[in-house]
């Protein structure tokens, strides 16, 4: 089947972390969220882990010069990939000393299942 505009110009917005295109657009609001509803299973970590959060979206929203929009919330803020945000979640929460049932299921509920970005790509250093 062929399609009209066959030589339309496709824009491709790239991860402001690893650089790789954003494919499942699912801004780090909507995930943070989601993350803000699971904590309430945790309340001592939610306390100690929502401020992390909100002070990296705040950094990310000062940064933002092209994105595509959420397809949850329609907002053009998707500027880091999912996997991206979520990988910075893992690692504060690591760094709070989560125990492993807290990381475990953390991964469970919010696993993208994608390949971890090419770390000689990243831009790691650029939202820590």
């Amino acid at each position: 089947m062929l399609q009209k505009n066959s030589n339309a110009f496709e824009q491709h917005f790239m991860c402001d972390v690893c650089g790789d295109a954003v494919t499942n657009p699912l801004c780090p609001v909507c995930l943070s969220v989601e993350i803000d509803a699971w904590t309430t299973l945790y309340p001592n970590l939610r306390k100690e882990l929502l401020p992390k959060i909100k002070k990296y979206l705040e950094r990310i929203k000062e940064n933002i010069i092209n994105s595509t929009k959420c397809i949850k919330c329609k907002r053009a803020i998707t500027s880091i990939c999912p996997y991206c945000f979520i990988d910075f979640v893992e690692g504060e929460l690591k760094k709070l000393e989560s125990n492993n049932l807290v990381l475990t299921e953390f991964m469970e509920f919010f696993d993208f299942d994608t390949q971890v970005p090419d770390p000689h790509k990243a831009k790691w250093g650029r939202y820590p």
